[in-house]
């Protein structure tokens, strides 16, 4: 088994990716693996492992990618890092020390200045699924909405990824389908960027994403028997 694997969904533009990729430690970079996520000009990864949709799958596509890719090359743990750079780079990979005692590591926008940062209506939406998330699953976090997280591999290999959500919804997916499982959850404060770079989905969507989240906390999909084996990825 090796150690660290990041994988790093996008969808256009370059640069976004290129300053990720300049703040990636040189030891960590073999473990690097890219998903162009069907980019209308296909991007470039020097140096890193670069995994191409032919057309765009979704955001939850991409990670499904990644994330098996990652499992087939025999890596123990992975850092999820949006293409947009839209968290900062180190802090969001030093969540994969909280692995050492936790098998899911968050990082979370509200530890460190209350969420300020977040536009108003995202945030206080935030507040509230994470708030009804945490009576269903009897938690204590303080934000299941993060895009930075952190995994130990043997753990996400047990959930049947392949039946989740291609979209936005793959992200509570997961982290539902490991609360419901009895996962050890951590958390660590990040900040993150709101700027042109960043690919934000519109209110509609996030009307949508939101209506999703409430059906996965009342009914959080189901978790594979520890003998069954990672599903690969399928396109729809």
């Amino acid at each position: 088994m090796r150690g660290l694997a990041v994988v790093v969904p996008c969808y256009g533009p370059q640069a976004p990716l290129d300053r990720l990729l300049s703040e990636i430690p040189e030891a960590l970079r073999p473990g690097v693996f890219v998903v162009d996520d069907g980019s209308a000009l296909p991007l470039r990864a020097e140096g890193v492992r670069l995994i191409r949709h032919p057309r765009n799958r979704g955001y939850g596509g991409a990670q499904k990618s990644g994330y098996a890719a990652a499992l087939e090359a025999g890596f123990e743990r992975v850092v999820l890092l949006h293409g947009d750079a839209q968290y900062p780079t180190l802090p969001t990979l030093a969540l994969a020390e909280a692995l050492d005692e936790a098998e899911v590591a968050l990082g979370s926008r509200f530890l460190q200045d209350g969420g300020l940062a977040i536009p108003a209506w995202r945030r206080w939406g935030n507040r509230g699924l994470t708030g009804l998330a945490n009576l269903r699953f009897g938690s204590a976090l303080s934000e299941l909405h993060t895009g930075a997280r952190a995994f130990r591999l043997d753990r996400l290999a047990r959930l049947p990824l392949a039946r989740f959500s291609d979209d936005y919804l793959f992200d509570q997916q997961v982290l539902a389908a490991l609360l419901a499982s009895g996962a050890r959850f951590a958390e660590r404060p990040v900040q993150a960027r709101y700027d042109a770079d960043v690919q934000s989905i519109s209110l509609r969507r996030s009307v949508v994403y939101g209506l999703g989240c409430l059906r996965v906390i009342a009914r959080p999909p189901g978790v594979l028997d520890v003998s069954d084996t990672f599903a690969t990825p399928r396109s729809r």
